[in-house]
């Protein structure tokens, strides 16, 4: 398969076509700071061939706002994709023009060369939506030639979920966090994701080609052990694939 992978730490993903040179980055967490356990493995002055950088929402590890800013400066041909949320307010605060952020939502989907993008809501302890129904959370389902991608974002379990991801069919690959949530994180206004079970059966029912477990690597106080994850899936459903990899770990689905 053409379509290569690579974890950058917590949900990055960047994401490279072997045969076009085409490439996208979902969720980079790119600027340095105090706390973080993997390093930066992809320096922003080597993103020239990345033609969408895609943020799941508003939180540094996911919208690294200063990376953007300086992306885009750097390259005046990439665009960026976010939550149709905050399409009157990222643009004038990012200094970034406004033709160049995809917005889309549940609904309002966008298409850009090859890359088809879809978005579903995100519960990222809550599932919050504004007055005319925009949500600051998503997940994205981006389709690349014959590659289906469901990139969960941040996200808990919510009423109707499963219902959505079965609508958008069958994905080649999954990325579910599993660092879960509890009340001493949320006091510390750290907010929370699935559990590593809820993730596994998640993936158990809707059987993606691959699941690959993320946001669990970055910080000490809001981690996971993916092993669990593995573990937990290999045993309660032995069909389905699922697999660990590291920070700067090349692989396909």
């Amino acid at each position: 398969m053409a379509v290569k992978f690579m974890r950058t730490g917590q949900q990055g993903i960047l994401v490279r076509d072997e045969e076009t040179g085409c490439k996208f980055g979902i969720d980079l967490f790119l600027s340095d700071m105090d706390g973080r356990q993997v390093e930066n493995i992809v320096k922003i002055e080597d993103l020239g061939d990345v033609s969408l950088i895609f943020g799941t929402h508003d939180h540094i590890d996911h919208i690294d706002r200063d990376a953007w800013v300086k992306i885009a400066g750097l390259f005046p041909k990439t665009k960026f994709v976010a939550p149709k949320f905050f399409e009157k307010t990222l643009p004038g605060e990012l200094g970034i023009d406004r033709e160049r952020i995809i917005f889309v939502d549940e609904g309002i989907s966008a298409d850009e060369g090859d890359v088809h993008i879809e978005a579903i809501p995100a519960a990222h302890e809550f599932l919050d939506a504004s007055d005319d129904g925009l949500h600051p959370y998503l997940m994205y389902i981006i389709t690349y030639k014959n590659t289906k991608i469901c990139h969960m974002g941040d996200t808990c379990l919510y009423e109707g979920v499963y219902q959505k991801l079965r609508e958008k069919g069958s994905f080649d690959v999954m990325f579910p966090p599993i660092n879960g949530r509890d009340a001493e994180r949320l006091r510390d206004n750290c907010i929370g994701n699935m559990t590593y079970q809820e993730a596994a059966d998640l993936v158990g029912v809707l059987k993606p080609g691959l699941a690959v477990p993320g946001h669990y690597d970055m910080f000490a106080f809001n981690g996971e052990d993916p092993k669990k994850f593995v573990d937990y899936v290999e045993i309660k459903y032995p069909e389905q694939k699922v697999r660990e990899y590291k920070a700067g770990e090349e692989f396909s689905c």
